[in-house]
């Protein structure tokens, strides 16, 4: 049951990362392209750009905390695997780490210059170049997420 409810919240974690961000950045973003004389900050991207970075940062931290878990407390069971898995579990676990770190960058940089612009008006100028980085961090995420899952689904045929 406990590794059930681990590989349930990893699924889970998972589906709402890659859902969300492929929602958000290949229909919801290019759909919602706002119209010149609109306020940025006040536009819909602006919001969910802001609402999708921490988002997808929990389900990161949701899915590497799953998986390391059940990594270590079934690791006695994963002996006689065949050949070549430790070689694509090491491919994954880059893939991850790099999705891990852009996702990061995204939640605590990229978005900590979209905060606050009431405090921080100086940074107004520059909130449409800002919103474009987070479109494309995100697809790049996205991107990466989805090789990792496909990795996993490999590894589980192991």
């Amino acid at each position: 049951m406990y590794y059930a409810s681990l590989i349930f919240i990893h699924v889970l974690a998972a589906g709402v990362a890659v859902g969300g961000l492929a929602f958000c950045a290949l229909i919801l973003l290019p759909a919602l392209e706002s119209p010149p004389d609109e306020a940025i900050e006040k536009s819909a991207r602006y919001k969910i750009l802001s609402l999708l970075a921490p988002t997808v940062f929990a389900c990161l931290l949701a899915l590497i905390v799953t998986g390391m878990t059940y990594l270590s407390d079934a690791y006695t069971e994963q002996v006689n695997l065949k050949s070549g898995y430790y070689n694509l579990f090491g491919a994954k676990m880059l893939v991850v780490v790099g999705a891990f770190f852009l996702s990061l960058y995204q939640t605590f940089s990229l978005r900590g210059k979209i905060l606050n612009l009431d405090l921080r008006p100086e940074n107004r100028e520059g909130l449409p170049a800002v919103l474009n980085k987070m479109a494309s961090v995100g697809r790049l995420i996205l991107g990466l997420i989805t090789v990792a899952m496909f990795l996993g689904v490999w590894l589980a045929r192991f």
